[in-house]
């Protein structure tokens, strides 16, 4: 029951978060399947094999497990947005991005990750006047997109493979309300929602060869059909409608790859490449790609004073959005740093991340995200079992009767 509760929590929570001033456009935002770590490090990590990783985009990834482990995260931030005309606000939420629990059975390993695959919020209000009548207008979006993934990963000393059957699931809300301020005035708000849903897969490889280890993986085109809702404040109130196509949204294709260099004992760096194939979807015409860096410094265990045992990441990455905004492409870029706090089992430790993001140029696009969100996760906690009772129960022997 527990476990059901955190579920929930967790889809519940996830909605909360990824706003943008872009989202009447598109979903802007994008989850990559970064965990903590990766995430102070550019949002690399695909073939990242020096460490506990996380990083289920590439299924493969979990073959490296060897006792169960458990990973969440959580991330606050602030937003930015402005215009052209340099007004803007700020707005501020929270996210429970991801979590994942791997148990691995010898060469055999099998996981479940549930994180947030796209998103993008926002909501206007403006004060205007018709005919000397005041009203207000609100112009509200929602859409979040969430994926769960079962994950078989096989190791073997040729080539680690993994499948992932993934499950997306989502909504898209779009809510306009005029408000007048003379009751005299007929008020009026409409509604649409989508619900969607449908399955899809992954298949990834991975392979460490001495200081260089390398990932590739690859994620299957995926129609999402489901219901069309549009609703109004007079009878009846609510219609199913029809769209003319099979399906309410289209995940693309994506081939990604990544190689990660252990350069000494203490410094390593990672480069991401992912690239979405939108052209093959109906609604889009370019393809898309986001090129991700990290740097980090992991300390020797044991060694030196303790600010030098604590492990420190940096990075950063571009990427394109699939669509354009006042016919200028929207490009998104990033800069993270990181730490960790090591715990007493190497197994076991805390992730800290802060990325600092720009998204658009409201000089090309007349439009600019701007937000600083930081991220803690915890790694290796397995909150399932129960730690094993290690002295076995015995009798206190008694005294003989004629010592008493």
């Amino acid at each position: 029951m527990k476990f059901w509760n955190l579920f929930l929590l967790f889809v519940l929570c996830g909605s909360i978060f990824g706003n943008s001033v872009f989202s009447f456009d598109g979903i802007p935002i994008q989850n990559y399947g970064s965990d903590v770590y990766g995430k102070g490090m550019g949002e690399s990590g695909i073939s990242d094999l020096y460490r506990i990783n996380t990083n289920y985009f590439n299924p493969s990834i979990a073959a490296m497990v060897n006792k169960v482990i458990f990973s969440t995260a959580v991330s606050l931030g602030n937003f930015w947005y402005s215009d052209i005309s340099g007004k803007g606000y700020r707005d501020d939420g929270l996210d429970f991005p991801y979590f994942s629990i791997t148990v691995p059975a010898a060469n055999h390993k099998f996981a479940f990750n549930f994180n947030s695959f796209a998103s993008g919020n926002l909501e206007n209000e403006l004060q205007n006047s018709w005919n000397d009548y005041e009203y207000s207008e609100v112009n509200r979006i929602n859409s979040n997109i969430f994926k769960a993934d079962l994950i078989y990963a096989h190791k073997n000393k040729f080539l680690n493979l993994g499948l992932a059957l993934n499950y997306y699931f989502g909504h898209k809300t779009r809510f306009w309300e005029l408000d007048f301020s003379d009751s005299e005035m007929t008020d009026t708000k409409y509604e649409s929602e989508q619900e969607f849903k449908n399955p899809g897969f992954a298949i990834g490889a991975c392979k460490k060869i001495k200081n260089i280890a390398f990932g590739f993986s690859y994620s299957s085109y995926t129609k999402l059909d489901g219901n069309n809702y549009f609703k109004y404040i007079h009878s009846p109130f609510q219609d199913t409608l029809t769209t003319g196509n099979d399906y309410l949204y289209e995940i693309p294709e994506r081939m990604s790859g990544g190689v990660t260099v252990k350069l000494t004992e203490k410094f390593k760096t990672s480069f991401d490449l992912y690239y979405d194939f939108y052209k093959k979807t109906e609604k889009y015409e370019q393809n898309t790609f986001k090129a991700a860096f990290g740097f980090a410094y992991e300390p020797l265990s044991g060694y030196g004073k303790w600010y030098e045992k604590i492990p420190l990441r940096l990075g950063g990455y571009y990427r394109e959005l699939p669509f354009l905004k006042n016919d200028e492409k929207v490009i998104e870029k990033a800069f993270t740093s990181g730490f960790s706090i090591p715990l007493k089992s190497p197994s076991k430790k805390i992730d800290v991340a802060v990325k600092y993001l720009v998204r658009g140029d409201t000089n090309l696009n007349r439009l600019r995200d701007k937000s600083i969100v930081f991220s803690i996760g915890i790694t290796g906690f397995d909150i399932f079992s129960k730690r094993p009772k290690k002295i076995k129960d015995r009798e206190i022997p008694e005294a003989d009767a004629e010592f008493e």
